[in-house]
């Protein structure tokens, strides 16, 4: 995804100090990023985004970075580790850890409990929490909210860094799944992370922001798509403003045994990952086991398609009468899994789509079920397709075929799909 970093007359870092970002980043990406940086005048970077305030406007940086689907990343995750051997509990509440001489020694979960010789808590925001039910107090992380708005598209093909005027946070606004991203806010949050959600003063915010750096577009409220919030789980650190708390990551070994994970991001996941397994290694003390593979294993889906395969791919979805955007979509969704998506798809009716404005179809219910552990109709809508952030996701037809078809396959009765139609309205705004 291109970005710019548009530079104004009197903003608070001057060109020679963006440019001296830009070639470190260039330098950490060991010039392997899509293209080195570029710093633009200001009337080449408004040619790029027409939208971008003009007052006092000097030039933009551009470069590049990526984008992914969280939620998707975090199910490939979970896929991967149950082909490596992993079993894998969804909707399993953990009420309890148990010990044995003083040491953590299992997980009790979903009634039953389960014995380990190393337990690792990598709970997230959560993980306080978790270590509380092995009387391991200690704080370990301040958790943060970050809100993010849904609008129309508002840009051409760039993302925007921008700074805000109220507090000079950065804060982006980039095209999304064919509309525009605004985000994101960092404020100090002591709740439920499964409660978080984006507040008032959070979205009059980031309106405002936005509105202020596109100043010739009009922006209202009734623009707004969607909204939505997350818990940030960063290392404990007392005193500063949030967005001042660095993104580190802690891998923290309890007395009790308890090994837990604090802070970090996605773009440092597997590699703390890599270090809480060669952690558990050293622990058992297993020479049987293999080094971590992690840095050279891509994640389910991952794997690279050789060409002649995507055009056999191609060809197998224009049979189905699926059409090229259809098929370009889904394969931009199941990656190196689209093989085994397409064995599945001859099913009466599996064809059809979700809505009428949408590339998804209905055998993606079926292969969420399936081969995706979906189990709730949120799970389908919110986090194996794009759709409960977009403006089809009150969509009732939509909602109740997607709740008809897991119905099917789970034994739900009419009461059961009821309930898990207004489970999933209820938790959207």
């Amino acid at each position: 995804l291109p970005f710019l970093f548009p530079l104004y007359r009197k903003a608070d870092r001057p060109r020679w100090m963006v440019r001296l970002g830009m070639t470190a980043y260039d330098l950490l990406a060991l010039y392997r990023n899509v293209e080195p940086h570029r710093m633009l005048p200001a009337d080449a970077a408004k040619r790029l985004e027409p939208a971008l305030r003009s007052a006092d406007l000097t030039g933009a940086a551009r470069f590049f970075d990526a984008q992914m689907d969280d939620a998707r990343a975090c199910l490939a995750v979970a896929l991967s580790a149950r082909a490596a051997g992993a079993r894998v509990e969804t909707y399993c509440r953990v009420e309890g850890l148990f010990r044995r001489q003083g040491a953590v020694a299992g997980v009790r979960a979903g009634g039953q409990d389960i014995t380990a010789r190393a337990v690792v808590n990598a709970a997230g925001p959560w993980l306080d929490r978790v270590n509380a039910l092995a009387d391991a107090p200690t704080r370990h992380i301040r958790t943060t909210r970050g809100a993010h708005l849904v609008l129309p598209p508002l840009l051409r093909e760039h993302a925007l860094v921008l700074r805000a005027g109220r507090d000079r946070r950065i804060f982006f606004v980039m095209p999304w799944r064919g509309r525009t991203l605004v985000g994101t806010t960092d404020a100090d949050y002591a709740g439920d992370p499964a409660a978080v959600a984006c507040t008032e003063e959070e979205r009059r915010y980031l309106l405002e922001e936005t509105r202020s750096a596109l100043p010739g577009i009009p922006i209202s409220e009734s623009d707004v798509i969607a909204d939505f919030a997350g818990v940030r789980p960063l290392v404990f650190a007392p005193g500063d403003t949030p967005s001042l708390i660095g993104r580190e990551d802690l891998i923290i070994q309890e007395a009790n045994g308890l090994i837990a994970i604090a802070g970090g991001k996605f773009t440092t996941g597997r590699a703390v990952a890599e270090r809480v397994v060669e952690l558990v290694a050293r622990r058992l003390n297993s020479p049987h086991l293999a080094p971590c593979h992690t840095t050279t294993t891509p994640l389910m889906g991952g794997e690279p398609v050789p060409d002649d395969e995507r055009r056999a791919w191609r060809a197998r979805a224009k049979s189905l009468g699926l059409a090229d955007e259809q098929c370009e979509a889904l394969m931009g969704l199941y990656g190196s899994r689209f093989g085994l998506f397409l064995a599945m798809t001859d099913e009466a009716g599996a064809l059809e789509r979700l809505h009428p404005d949408l590339p998804w179809i209905v055998a993606q219910v079926d292969f969420a079920v399936d081969h995706e552990l979906a189990r709730t109709v949120e799970d389908v809508l919110r986090r194996r397709l794009p759709v409960a952030l977009g403006p089809y996701r009150l969509d009732q037809n939509m909602v109740r075929t997607v709740a008809g078809r897991m119905g099917k396959r789970l034994g739900w009765d009419a009461g059961a799909c009821e309930e898990q139609i207004a489970r999933y309205l209820s938790g959207l705004r």
